[in-house]
């Protein structure tokens, strides 16, 4: 039996995430002549029942013919801050039919490869107004995909979702 970390695990990463969240906050908030000490945090979850529902039809070029994958862009748009705190997070949910659906955990497959990843990209290509992320799904060739986005910020933002692969 192997030993886990039990912070590392996706259900306890919001919890770390939120702590993160505030400390910077607090690092980051100056001095106030009329305020509080404390930051607005809003959740926002993308517009319809599923940010994407696909297949995952791009062959991967180390097994073109049974692996497939997805990458996609999602990016937060806030219309009032030019740099805001952000952190996102995704319910994902696989098929072989498009029928019936099972719930996918980030660290699904053997040996903790991911089925699918959604990482902050890099801040070379940060933007003002804007917060950018890459997911990438990989799976069965012409499987099926879909999922939910939410995102927690400091300021009230917009997302949008861009299939890049």
């Amino acid at each position: 039996m192997g030993v886990t970390n039990y912070d590392a695990l996706p259900e306890n990463q919001l919890t770390a995430n939120l702590r993160n969240a505030v400390q910077t906050a607090r690092e980051r908030k100056a001095r106030q002549r009329i305020g509080g000490s404390s930051i607005r945090y809003y959740r926002t979850d993308n517009t319809g029942t599923y940010a994407w529902s696909g297949r995952l039809d791009t062959p991967s070029a180390q097994s073109p013919t049974t692996i497939g994958y997805a990458v996609f862009v999602v990016t937060l748009t806030s219309t009032t801050s030019p740099a805001f705190l952000s952190s996102i997070s995704a319910e994902v949910e696989s098929s072989t039919d498009g029928v019936n659906w099972a719930p996918i955990p980030w660290l699904a497959a053997p040996f903790g490869a991911p089925d699918w990843t959604l990482n902050e990209a890099d801040a070379i290509e940060a933007e003002p107004y804007k917060a950018t992320y890459r997911m990438f799904h990989g799976g069965t060739l012409n499987s099926y995909r879909r999922f939910k986005l939410q995102a927690l910020t400091t300021d009230p933002v917009s997302i949008s979702l861009t299939r890049v692969l």
